[in-house]
């Protein structure tokens, strides 16, 4: 099978940008025939691709994306996207890397029952109500920082950031900041063995795609990404996540994930050149407008409420997005390891650490 994947919405690290807030993959399996003939209704004259930051600004363009998404051929089984929001991945990243270490020096196993999902969904509704009057997104931009820099002025930083914060916490809060009150002065130490691109979403949500489709069945994939996305600074990581090794699926309970990656081939491609591609393109950049209008983030139009009709939410399998869950699900069985650890075991084992980049 051949894959084409396209994202909308990258911004990197930059993962508390206010103009975009969230980042999307999407991928078809489509053949380039049958992704023509979908693509070409929306071709306005002289244009050699369609893209839906363009044909969603007009009444038009509006009409022509909701023929293509009402399309048969768009399918689970054709088609998928996921979503990240950028700042719930931001706050993954302090539950895992701040948090988790320390809570699991005292004897608790953060991953088992999903409780890191539960902590992460807890900062992100009520973290400023924990630490308030604006001191909560001093402390995500003092992390962002520090993980952008790495460098003794930005953990300093950091530290004096959520020390003011934890102080003037209401009594009340104290108890769910204490996790995050006791990686204080260790900063750097726990974000050390991590590069840059760990706090990219790019590479997490492309691991998760490929794995959606291996779901479906045995065999290899020949993939296709544009060529023009920030994806392609992490080829190196990618490949490595494709190295031929013995096959081993972790995660606790149901969230599981498998390496390597069956990929055969990886390449990157002009779009103008791959229909796929523009297909992939159009579900990313609908999937990101239309989430941002049914949340309330954006003012929602007619055309938005419409597209809810459409097979596009069907398309968004997953992704990194808040919920509401805060309890317990998902316990480990026996002889599980996490996915965090059985991910850094396989790139251990394929000699990742002795060539990653920086």
């Amino acid at each position: 099978m051949h894959l084409f994947c396209d994202e909308s919405g990258n911004t990197g690290v930059d993962l508390l940008n206010v103009d975009q807030p969230l980042f999307a993959l999407a991928s078809t399996c489509l053949d380039s025939e049958r992704a023509a003939e979908l693509v070409r209704p929306l071709l306005r004259q002289k244009q050699t691709e369609a893209k839906y930051t363009k044909l969603q600004r007009s009444r038009d363009g509006q009409a022509a994306l909701l023929l293509f998404f009402a399309s048969t051929d768009l399918t689970r089984a054709t088609s998928k996207a996921l979503v990240a929001d950028k700042r719930y991945f931001l706050i993954t990243h302090l539950v895992d890397k701040l948090i988790e270490p320390t809570v699991y020096e005292n004897g608790l196993d953060l991953y088992d029952g999903d409780a890191h999902v539960g902590l992460v969904n807890v900062w992100y509704h009520a973290g400023h109500t924990i630490f308030p009057d604006g001191a909560w997104e001093k402390v995500q931009r003092a992390f962002l920082r520090a993980i952008r820099e790495r460098n003794t002025t930005a953990y300093a930083e950091f530290d004096q950031t959520l020390r003011t914060a934890f102080l003037a916490a209401p009594e009340g809060s104290r108890d769910f900041a204490t996790g995050l009150a006791l990686s204080l002065g260790r900063i750097g130490e726990f974000l050390k063995p991590f590069p840059l691109h760990t706090f990219d979403p790019a590479p997490d949500l492309f691991t998760m795609m490929i794995n959606k489709w291996m779901q479906s069945g045995p065999g290899f994939f020949d993939v296709t990404h544009d060529q023009s996305k920030p994806l392609r600074r992490h080829e190196p990581f990618l490949r490595a996540l494709m190295t031929p090794a013995v096959k081993r699926t972790f995660g606790y309970g149901t969230r599981q994930a498998e390496l390597p990656l069956r990929i055969r081939d990886l390449d990157f491609a002009d779009s103008t050149s791959h229909a796929p591609l523009q297909v992939a393109d159009l579900i990313a950049g609908a999937a990101i407008d239309c989430l941002l209008a049914w949340s309330g983030k954006k003012p929602s139009t007619g055309f938005h409420e419409a597209m809810r009709s459409t097979r596009l939410p069907d398309l968004i399998v997953d992704g990194m997005l808040p919920s509401t869950q805060v309890g317990r699900s998902n316990e480990r069985e026996p002889g599980q390891s996490s996915l965090v650890d059985g991910a850094a075991q396989f790139l251990s084992e394929v000699g990742y650490f002795d060539r990653r980049e920086p």
